[in-house]
């Protein structure tokens, strides 16, 4: 949750920064500026349950994993998703480095950061990040974001 509401976060920063961008010091629109590309709520989609159709079929999760909240922004193909894994973050990241290569992944780096796990993939020119935490006792959670190219 925390995660979401930092990107929200950045999303209304960079919105404004492009709205301030535009003005003129009168605080009147440039018309000479050129358009901007920012976000709007119709650019991002929240679900949970299962990956959005930006993670590729046959992304590896351990069994028994549950899938809880999602969000995609459509203009960019950014994907977030938070999964529940059912044991310690030590077994989640030898599946993960076991796992990725087998389903068509490359794991590009792996390394402890302050008790986050961070294993970075990428495949067929995406990239992607796991952060493997553990809020509760051999429970692990990971939040897995995907950048569609």
């Amino acid at each position: 949750m925390l995660t979401l509401k930092r990107f929200l976060l950045a999303v209304v920063a960079v919105a404004f920064a492009v709205a301030v961008a535009g003005c003129s010091d009168d605080g009147k629109a440039d018309e000479s500026a050129p358009p901007t590309s920012a976000l709007s709520a119709d650019d991002i989609v929240f679900g949970s349950g299962e990956f959005p159709d930006t993670i590729p079929d046959g992304f590896p999760l351990p069994a028994g994993s549950s899938i809880g909240s999602t969000m995609l922004v459509t203009k960019t193909g950014f994907t977030e998703v938070i999964v529940t894994i059912g044991f310690g973050p030590a077994i989640a990241v030898q599946f993960f480095e076991q796992e990725l290569p087998k389903a068509g992944f490359s794991v590009d780096g792996s390394a402890n950061n302050n008790g986050v796990w961070l294993i970075e993939f990428s495949n067929d020119g995406a990239n992607g990040t796991i952060d493997l935490s553990e809020p509760i006792e051999d429970i692990s959670q990971a939040v897995i974001r995907y950048n569609v190219p």
